[in-house]
C-alpha cells in the first residue's frame, strides 16, 4: 500500500514569514525526504533533513556580496516531508519519481526544487522523474561525492546508496567532482568509456577542471546532486562514510558559480547523506548555508 504522499507539519526553511514562504509566491521549494534503508556503515541520514531545517534558522539572510537579503526576492516554501514507503527501495524510487513529475507539472511550481535527503539512493528516483519530464530537453547531471557510486548493484540491490551515480547515468551524462574512493569494478566501468567524467579530489585544487565543467553544463538543464561526504571531513564529519581529502567551502563556491554562469537552468538540486552528530552543529549549518547560497546563486546569478 502506497503511503500518504506528504506527512507532518512543514518546518519553515530559514524561518521566513508567511509572505516569503508560500508555494504560490516562492521561487524555491524545499522538499524533505528522510529516507534511509540501505546505509552500510554510519547511519542517521533519516535525521538529515530536520537537522538542515533546524540549522537554517541560524543562517543570516543578508548576502554581503549582493548587499541585500535574497530570501526576500526569492521566497522559500518548505513542503511537508515526503512519506516513506517501507515496501522496497524500488517502490520508494517510483514514489519519488512520481512526486518530481507532480511538482513540475502542477500549478504553481518552483523555479528550483531543493530535495533534502536522506541517503543518496533518493537521487535515482529524482533522475527517473526528470527523464520523463525532460524528454525533449538536453540535460546533464553534476555530482559532488567522495565516492563514484557507480556499482550496478550493492548488497543485491540496484537502488542502494552506493549505486546512485550508476542509476543517474542511465538517464543522463554525469560529471563527478571530488571522488577519492571507488571499487575495482567501478574503475573497470569507468575504463569502458561510459558518459561519466570523474574529477578526483587531488585534481580539484588546481581548478583546471572548472573549464571542463563549464563546457559540460553549457546550455543544458542541470540536475545537481550533492553528497555531503564530497566535502573534507574536517568541515563535514557528519556523514556515514567520510573520506579524507575532500572539497572545502571555496571549492564549492567555485563549482556553484561555474554551473550558475553557464547552465541553461538548474531546476533540481539535492543535498544528501547528512547524518547529524549530537552536539556538533557546524556540519548541519554548512548544509543549510549551502542550500541558501546555491539557491541564491542559481536563481540570481553569480556576483
Amino acid at each position: 500500500m502506497i503511503p500518504t504522499k506528504f506527512v507532518g507539519v512543514p518546518r519553515n526553511f530559514l524561518g521566513l514569514p508567511a509572505k516569503a514562504s508560500a508555494p504560490d509566491t516562492s521561487r524555491v521549494w524545499v522538499l524533505p525526504v528522510p529516507y534511509e534503508a540501505t546505509t552500510t556503515y554510519g547511519a542517521g541520514t533519516r535525521f538529515g533533513p530536520d537537522a538542515i531545517l533546524s540549522a537554517s534558522l541560524q543562517v543570516e539572510l543578508y548576502d554581503r556580496r549582493r548587499k541585500c537579503e535574497p530570501a526576500d526576492q526569492l521566497g522559500f516554501a518548505t513542503l511537508s516531508s515526503l512519506a516513506i514507503s517501507s515496501q522496497s527501495p524500488e517502490e520508494m524510487m517510483s514514489w519519488i519519481s512520481e512526486t518530481i513529475a507532480e511538482v513540475f507539472t502542477g500549478t504553481p511550481q518552483p523555479d528550483l526544487l531543493v530535495v533534502l535527503g536522506g541517503e543518496h539512493s533518493i537521487s535515482a528516483g529524482i533522475a527517473q522523474g526528470l527523464s520523463h519530464l525532460w524528454k525533449e530537453r538536453p540535460w546533464v547531471a553534476v555530482q559532488i561525492d567522495a565516492h563514484a557510486d557507480l556499482r550496478d548493484k550493492y548488497e543485491e540491490c540496484r537502488y542502494n546508496h552506493a549505486c546512485a551515480g550508476r542509476r543517474i547515468v542511465e538517464y543522463a551524462p554525469v560529471f563527478q567532482i571530488g571522488v577519492r574512493n571507488l571499487s575495482r569494478g567501478e574503475a573497470d566501468y569507468l575504463a569502458s568509456d561510459p558518459p561519466v567524467t570523474s574529477i578526483f579530489a587531488e585534481d580539484v585544487a588546481c581548478g583546471e577542471y572548472l573549464a571542463d565543467l563549464a563546457r559540460f553544463v553549457a546550455g543544458k538543464y542541470v540536475y545537481w546532486t550533492i553528497d555531503l561526504d564530497g566535502f573534507d571531513p574536517s568541515i563535514m564529519p557528519s556523514v556515514g562514510t567520510p573520506e579524507p581529502g575532500g572539497l572545502l567551502w571555496h571549492d564549492f563556491l567555485a563549482i556553484l558559480d561555474t554551473i550558475a554562469r553557464h547552465a541553461a537552468a538548474v531546476p533540481v538540486l539535492d543535498v544528501v547523506e547528512l547524518a547529524p552528530i549530537r552536539g556538533l552543529h557546524a556540519p548541519d549549518f554548512l548544509a543549510a548555508k549551502l542550500v541558501y547560497q546555491a539557491a541564491t546563486t542559481i536563481l540570481l546569478g553569480p556576483t
